[in-house]
């Protein structure tokens, strides 16, 4: 067995570990080796930085989670030092978990706005009482609940801005600053009404708030949530908005990803890195925290692209097919699993190459390569099911939209997708669903929200806009709506040349 025999075995362990579902659930901090930081993740994690943009897959609960582990926080602090993370506390204000102490749940939020409840009180009191708790104050004393301390917070402004000034003076005199994450907030309430109003009076305590240097509040926003306009629809409101950070995954990061993954495995890593160090001559930073070391991918191998495709041709079929005419496999996967954006989601990358894995095991056992290219074209199949599944948990209109698509080729003209949801009654359907589907909503379920131009606008151009603005679809040149293949295969919708439909 020669040496690349050998480290292709060494890695099978780390290709098999790879979870199903690559997602993270929660507010759990992820294991500290599962933290890949990003080179262009910088700004997001900044806690100076307001504004984090993303869509499904990009990584805001993942990230939101990271800075509130102290384990997670300090491996990312080592590797971006500028951003001071070493001296930042941080805490939640608003997420996906209902018990949560340090926020009210969606049912609690629901009751208070039934109230008229001023919703600056709700997150003026949410972002003092996680400061206070940390400095040991006691100013919600005999306060059991939620309504009882925003009432005492709305009784005493004057002593609410006390407090604030005299909280970031303790902490400037310290050299700390406090970082409030908010994550999740489409589950603020039921419809974009509520929504909207919880979501504005954040953003303005936010923006209040940014007069204090040592209190940051950092809100993770789905991208259908930054393009409405009426979000945003209050004074200075620009002041948040020009320094918002749109969380993106470039093709060297998501190679970078995958080599961390490879070195940070138990059994594949030590073999992995050696093979590294023997081949291009750098070594693997070690972060230890919390008694776990994380090996750091080197720069030559994380972001130069000519690097990462050598690597790749060890462990892959070099072409999509047996010639350089299928396509080189170094820039083909991440460009069949990119949405209309140009945007590819981790979690979808490392399905493929799951799935890839096993493709090769099964059928082409013989292969000098891990990943065959026919494996791989199975494992874009996989990964487009998966992607599919998750944006209907975000977006739970996207079934009824693309069912009626079934079977038509793209590029298509736009006339076409209408007439076809006109035909299904798609956009009664799609408003129905969310009047159904949220009366008797628990906490524990994601809101129905349908595209919230649909309240103003419900026609069928209306959907078209809002696949555009999720990355669902494009505009061609010549004005034709086309469909990525990431979307298009689980789709059941054809593209000649493409990956073929799943039908």
């Amino acid at each position: 067995m020669n040496s690349n025999e050998q480290l292709l075995e060494a890695l099978r362990p780390a290709f098999e570990a790879i979870p199903e579902e690559v997602a993270h659930h929660g507010t759990e901090p992820p294991a500290p080796a599962s933290v890949y930081v990003v080179p262009g993740h910088e700004s997001a994690l900044n806690p100076d930085t307001a504004i984090v943009v993303g869509d499904r897959g990009t990584g805001k609960s993942f990230w939101s989670s990271a800075l509130n582990g102290e384990a997670t926080r300090m491996v990312i602090g080592q590797q971006l030092k500028r951003i001071r993370l070493n001296n930042t506390l941080v805490g939640w204000g608003f997420s996906s978990e209902t018990s949560n102490r340090n926020h009210p749940s969606r049912r609690v939020l629901q009751r208070l706005l039934d109230q008229n409840v001023n919703p600056e009180d709700i997150w003026r009191t949410v972002i003092l009482y996680q400061l206070l708790e940390a400095s040991g104050q006691t100013f919600f004393e005999g306060t059991e609940d939620w309504p009882a301390r925003i009432q005492r917070v709305a009784d005493n402004p004057e002593a609410e801005e006390r407090l604030f000034a005299s909280i970031n003076e303790d902490l400037e005199s310290r050299g700390e600053r406090h970082l409030i994450v908010f994550d999740a907030l489409d589950r603020l309430g039921n419809d974009w009404k509520h929504i909207r109003v919880l979501l504005r009076g954040l953003l303005r305590v936010g923006l209040d708030l940014r007069e204090f240097r040592a209190i940051r509040t950092k809100f993770f926003l789905r991208q259908d949530m930054w393009e409405d306009q009426s979000v945003w629809a209050f004074p200075d409101a620009s002041k948040l908005t020009h320094g918002r950070v749109l969380l993106q995954w470039h093709r060297a990061d998501l190679y970078g990803l995958l080599w961390h993954h490879l070195a940070n495995n138990a059994q594949s890593g030590p073999q992995f890195r050696q093979w590294v160090q023997q081949e291009y001559r750098c070594s693997f930073t070690e972060v230890t925290t919390s008694g776990t070391t994380v090996y750091v991918v080197p720069e030559a191998i994380r972001t130069q692209e000519v690097s990462q495709s050598a690597m790749l041709q060890v462990i892959a079929s070099p072409f999509m097919g047996t010639n350089r005419r299928r396509g080189n496999t170094f820039t083909w996967l991440p460009t069949h699993l990119a949405d209309a954006k140009g945007q590819v989601s981790p979690r979808s990358f490392l399905v493929a190459l799951k799935q890839a894995h096993t493709i090769t095991q099964r059928q082409y056992p013989e292969a000098e390569v891990l990943l065959h290219y026919e494996g791989i074209k199975k494992g874009v199949q996989e990964a487009s099911r998966l992607r599919l599944r998750e944006l209907q948990e975000d977006y739970p209109w996207i079934q009824q939209v693309l069912d009626p698509l079934q079977g038509m080729t793209v590029p298509a003209n736009e006339e076409e997708l209408h007439s076809r949801w006109q035909d299904a009654d798609v956009v009664s359907k799609v408003l129905q669903a969310a009047t159904d589907n949220n009366q008797t909503l628990d906490d524990s379920v994601r809101p129905y929200l349908p595209p919230h131009a649909l309240e103003n606008q419900a026609q069928e151009a209306t959907l078209t806009q809002a696949m555009i603005e999720i990355g669902v679809i494009n505009r061609t040149a010549d004005g034709r709506l086309n469909m990525p293949d990431l979307f298009r295969v689980a789709a059941g919708i054809g593209r000649r040349g493409g990956v073929r439909a799943i039908r």
